[in-house]
C-alpha cells in the first residue's frame, strides 16, 4: 500500500534487543495509544474488511469471522431483506466511536459523519432512516438527505452515552510491552517492567525512533490477533501472520440463568449433519433465524467479545490490550455476569438471542424558514414534529416497520452453515452436492435436532472468533451420542446368539 507523503504519522520510540531482534518496550504518546485502543472499538465486520483491503494477496482469517463476512458479500441482495441489510453488515458502524476517532491524529477507520434521509414528503411522513435505500411507510424511496443541527450533539443523543473514559486523553506518555501491555510511563514503572522482562542492563539495548503511518497500523492490527509478540513482528520482521491460532475444544456455557430471565429465554432450531465418527457437526440446515444471529456478529465491536468472554478464549494479544484499556480509564465496562452489546437501533431483529441493547434516537423537526434556502433539519431539541427512525430491515411488505421488526435475511428462507461459518442459501447449494463434496459415506453421517438459547449462542460468538470449528466447538454438548447399533444372529455351531457391533 502506497504512502502519501502528507499522510499522517504517529511517533513511536522502540527499545530493542538487538542481539535477538526483539522489542523489548516501546514508549509512545498518547496519539500512538489512542490507535491501539481505537482497535478495541471496531466491528468484527469492519476489522476482516479493513485487513483484507490492506493485503489483498493473502486470505485474512480472524477464527469463523472472516468466512462470515466474506458469505455476506458472496450472497445476492435478493438473499436479504433489503439492499440496506447488506451494506450494514458490510460496513457495520459504531457511531460514538467513530466520532472520537475522526479527532484522532491517525484514523485507522475513516468513516462518514451520521446521516438521515426521509421521502419526497418528509417532513409531512415523519419517518427518517440512515440509508438512502430505504423505503417509506407511504412507499416513497428515502433519497432525501436531512440536514442535522448540532451534529455532535445529535450522535451523544442516540447513544445515550458519557464519553468521558472512552480514550485516554489527558496523560502524555506511556510504556508498552511487546506483548501490548500498558503502563503509565514513569522511572519507576520502566524499572518494574525491564527488570520483570530480564533486562537489567539497559546498556545492552538499543533505541529506534519510528513513523508510524497507516500500513504499518494495519499489520500491527492484525498481528495483535495472531502474535505474542506484535511489535517485534510488525516492526522488526516486518511480517504478519494471517491466521489466528485454531482451538478445537467444546466450549462450555458462560452464562448462569435464573429466575424469569431462564423462563423466557428463546431458542432457535436447525438440524444438524453430524459425522458418527468423532460427533463433528458438518453443517447445519437452518431457517433465517439462526443467520440473523450470526451476522450480527459482525456488528459487535472487538472491546464487546472480550468483555463477554473473560478468561474463556485465547486471542493474540487482544486480552492484554483490553485489560489495559480497562486499568487507564475511568470507564465502567459492563460485567460479564450480564452481557449487553450497544449497536444502532437497525442491528436489532426479531428473534435475537443476545442481550442487544440498541440506540432509541429521540429526534425532532426544525424548519429553517429562510427563503433563500428553505431546509428541514432534524435536532435532539424537542419542536413541534417528533421523527421517527424507520427500521432499514422494512421492505414495504411488513405490516410493523419500527426498530427490531425483522430480520437480515429474506423471511422463509433457509440456509446451509457449515463448520466454520460459510453460509449458502438452500436454494443455491444441492443436499446431494453437500454431501458429495464432505467425501463421507452416508451410513456414517445423521441428522439430529438442534435447539440453541442465550448462553449457547454466547459461546457460538466466543467460538466464531477463534476457532475454525465453531458448531463443533459452540455446541459439541447439545450432540446426542448415539448406542452403537447391535448385530444378533444365531450360531449354529455354538447354538447361542451372536451379537456383532
Amino acid at each position: 500500500m502506497a504512502q502519501s507523503s502528507t499522510e499522517p504519522k504517529v511517533s513511536l520510540r522502540l527499545i530493542i534487543d538487538e542481539k535477538k531482534n526483539k522489542v523489548v518496550l516501546a514508549e509512545a504518546g498518547k496519539d500512538f495509544v489512542q490507535v491501539l485502543f481505537s482497535f478495541l472499538t471496531l466491528p468484527m465486520g469492519t476489522i476482516v474488511r479493513l485487513l483484507g483491503k490492506h493485503q489483498v494477496s493473502e486470505p485474512v482469517t480472524v477464527g469463523c469471522i472472516s468466512n462470515l463476512y466474506t458469505s455476506v458479500v458472496d450472497m445476492k441482495i435478493d438473499d436479504f431483506e433489503t439492499e440496506a441489510c447488506k451494506q450494514m453488515l458490510l460496513y457495520p458502524r459504531n457511531y460514538v466511536r467513530e466520532a472520537q476517532c475522526r479527532k484522532f491524529k491517525l484514523n485507522i477507520n475513516p468513516t462518514e459523519n451520521f446521516k438521515c434521509f426521509g421521502c419526497s414528503s418528509f417532513p409531512s411522513c415523519s419517518m427518517c432512516s440512515n440509508f438512502n435505500t430505504s423505503r417509506c411507510r407511504c412507499g416513497k424511496l428515502m433519497t432525501r438527505e436531512i440536514d442535522l443541527l448540532e451534529d455532535e450533539e445529535v450522535i451523544v443523543g442516540i447513544m445515550q452515552n458519557d464519553l468521558r473514559g472512552v480514550f485516554i486523553r489527558d496523560r502524555s506518555s506511556f510504556i508498552i510491552t511487546d506483548d501490548l501491555k500498558l503502563t503509565v510511563d514513569s522511572t519507576s514503572s520502566l524499572l518494574q517492567t525491564l527488570k520483570a522482562l530480564g533486562f537489567s542492563d539497559v546498556s545492552k539495548l538499543r533505541e529506534r525512533v519510528l513513523d508510524i503511518g497507516l500500513k504499518e497500523v494495519l499489520t500491527l492490527l492484525r498481528c495483535v490477533f495472531s502474535s505474542s509478540s506484535p511489535l517485534t513482528d510488525t516492526f522488526l520482521k516486518n511480517q504478519s501472520l494471517h491466521k489466528v491460532r485454531k482451538i478445537y475444544k467444546r466450549l462450555s456455557p458462560c452464562l448462569e440463568k435464573n429466575g424469569d430471565e431462564a423462563e423466557q429465554d428463546k431458542v432457535i432450531t436447525f438440524d444438524a449433519i453430524v459425522r458418527k465418527q468423532d460427533m463433528r457437526i458438518l453443517y447445519v440446515e437452518c431457517r433465517e433465524d439462526f443467520v440473523d444471529l450470526l451476522l450480527t456478529f459482525l456488528a459487535i465491536p472487538l472491546e464487546s467479545i472480550w468483555e463477554v468472554s473473560g478468561n474463556h478464549i485465547s486471542l493474540g494479544c487482544v486480552g492484554n490490550l483490553s485489560r489495559s484499556f480497562k486499568d487507564l480509564s475511568d470507564n465502567e465496562r459492563t460485567q460479564v455476569s450480564n452481557p449487553k452489546f450497544v449497536l444502532p437501533y437497525y442491528y436489532s431483529c426479531q428473534n435475537q438471542l443476545l442481550n442487544i441493547i440498541t440506540f432509541k434516537p429521540q429526534f425532532y423537526v426544525t424548519i429553517n424558514r429562510d427563503i433563500s434556502r428553505p431546509l428541514c433539519c432534524v435536532t435532539t431539541k424537542p419542536t413541534f414534529i417528533q421523527v421517527s427512525f424507520i427500521d432499514p430491515k422494512y421492505n414495504g411488505h411488513h405490516s410493523v416497520s419500527t426498530e427490531g421488526s425483522g430480520g437480515f435475511m429474506k423471511r422463509d428462507s433457509k440456509f446451509t452453515v457449515s463448520d466454520d461459518l460459510v453460509i449458502a442459501p438452500k436454494n443455491t447449494t444441492s443436499t446431494f452436492w453437500a454431501l458429495k463434496k464432505l467425501q463421507i459415506h452416508t451410513n456414517d453421517i445423521e441428522v439430529q435436532k438442534v435447539s440453541i438459547s442465550k448462553a449457547h449462542a454466547l459461546n457460538l460468538l466466543r467460538a466464531s472468533v477463534v476457532t475454525s470449528s465453531a458448531l463443533s466447538s459452540a455446541f459439541g454438548n447439545l450432540i446426542v451420542k448415539k448406542p452403537k447399533e447391535e448385530n444378533v444372529s444365531w450360531n449354529p455351531v455354538s447354538k447361542k446368539l451372536k451379537v456383532e457391533t
